[in-house]
């Protein structure tokens, strides 16, 4: 049986060692940790789940972060059956390749989903601030107009506790986009989705 097939096995835990609360695996492209830096705020005992990240190295590519962190559930002995859930964000950074690499990926019967923001993960952060569907060249105009709200934000600047009154509002335009774009007809995940981002999809699970 192959290792992707492995996750929906009935394979016997120790059950001292398993946790009480079902498990999240978050692994991200290898190039920064801004991703684990919001996310390891959610680590907290009200949480629902426990909550681990898988470091990828210097992966970026969508078909090899999914195969990273399935090697990775593997390991956790990971079952679905008892609530555990794979994640892997993704920076589409307005790739059509990219694009519709995830989108053949998230065809097939994969213990992993894909949280997707275009052109990049910053669209969360604006979000909070102001809804807009202007759409984006890049990461740095992304930037460039979060700034316009928090001048001093870099890469490794740490949100969370920045942003935290302001999720309820950054869920609802993240919904808010969701809708425009599904009117629009734009078929998730694609280039035209933009601005977009399903971070709010991973929160909710975890708040």
């Amino acid at each position: 049986m192959s290792k992707s097939g492995r996750s929906f096995s009935s394979k016997k835990r120790n059950k001292q060692s398993r946790k009480e609360k079902p498990m999240i695996i978050i692994t991200a492209e290898g190039r920064n940790e801004t991703e684990a830096r919001y996310f390891n705020n959610f680590r907290t005992a009200d949480c629902p789940y426990i909550i681990k990240f898988h470091k990828a190295g210097h992966l970026t590519d969508p078909t090899k972060l999914a195969e990273s962190i399935r090697q990775r559930w593997d390991a956790e002995d990971a079952d679905v059956r008892t609530g555990d859930m794979a994640f892997v964000i993704v920076d589409l950074d307005n790739k059509e390749s990219k694009a519709k690499e995830i989108q053949q990926l998230e065809t097939k019967n994969r213990v992993e989903k894909f949280i997707v923001s275009n052109p990049s993960f910053e669209v969360w952060y604006l979000l909070h601030y102001e809804y807009s569907t202007r759409s984006y060249i890049n990461t740095d105009a992304v930037i460039r107009e979060l700034k316009k709200h928090y001048p001093g934000y870099e890469k490794t600047s740490e949100m969370f506790p920045l942003l935290k009154d302001k999720m309820g509002n950054a869920i609802t335009n993240a919904e808010k986009l969701e809708d425009y774009h599904k009117k629009e007809e734009h078929l998730h995940p694609d280039v035209n989705c933009n601005p977009y981002t399903d971070v709010h999809k991973l929160v909710k699970k975890l708040i």
